[in-house]
């Protein structure tokens, strides 16, 4: 549980902007570099987003899947002064929602993903209890293969969350099982306890390049 000041912990916070289906995925402009959440839905990247941040409401978390239909934008600044931009992505794999709707969203991630230059690493997240599951692969397969080498590379952090639902030898075997079936380490979080909270901010700050009391990464001027 965390219980103590971190160089980690977000001192502000707040919603930028959003990109809707349809959209350029580069009409925001924003100055810090983007962490994007990304998991099927009802995985919890809401719910973990604002623990993370150590806020209740900032982004908006709903029982039933399928709540994020857009991609929304939070502008953070750490207590070391480090900027970053956390990107909430829609949860795809939820069967409730029309074909054409489904596929507008399968757009809007795609675009961002392939498009967005100030994007710099996914946190891809897993209900341990399932695992990881056929569209979690592909999106592994698609950020390796398909981002163009005109751009930064992505980095990927692997989390298991709801791990504090399992029994903890089943949980242990869970996280290996994810491990290998990902070929990547993969952390735990919970909302609950915040297990997991100094482990997942260093992760996403190594996979952008930036440590505690470090200056924020800058991007590239525009000619």
């Amino acid at each position: 549980m965390k219980d103590k000041a971190t160089p980690y912990d977000a001192i502000d916070a707040s919603f930028v902007g959003a990109i809707t289906a349809g959209s350029d995925p580069c009409s925001l402009p924003l100055a810090s570099v983007e962490v994007a959440f990304a998991g099927r839905s009802n995985v919890g990247k809401s719910s973990l987003i604002n623990a993370l941040l150590s806020r209740k409401n900032l982004v908006r978390t709903s029982k039933g899947p399928g709540c994020t239909r857009q991609i929304n934008f939070f502008d953070i600044r750490a207590r070391d002064d480090a900027r970053l931009v956390l990107v909430d992505l829609p949860g795809y794999g939820f069967a409730k929602r029309s074909k054409a709707e489904r596929a507008q969203w399968a757009d809007l991630i795609e675009g961002y993903l392939l498009k967005r230059p100030s994007l710099r690493a996914i946190v891809l997240l897993v209900d341990a209890r399932r695992g990881l599951e056929e569209d979690d692969l592909e999106l592994l397969d698609f950020v390796e293969k398909r981002r163009g080498s005109a751009l930064p590379p992505l980095h990927t952090v692997v989390v298991a969350t709801k791990v504090d639902k399992l029994p903890r030898s089943k949980a242990v075997t869970q996280l290996e099982a994810l491990r290998k079936q990902s070929r990547r380490p993969v952390l735990q979080f919970s909302t609950v306890t915040k297990v997991g909270y100094e482990e997942l901010w260093r992760a996403v700050r190594k996979a952008v390049g930036l440590g505690p009391a470090h200056a924020s990464p800058t991007l590239p001027q525009e000619a």
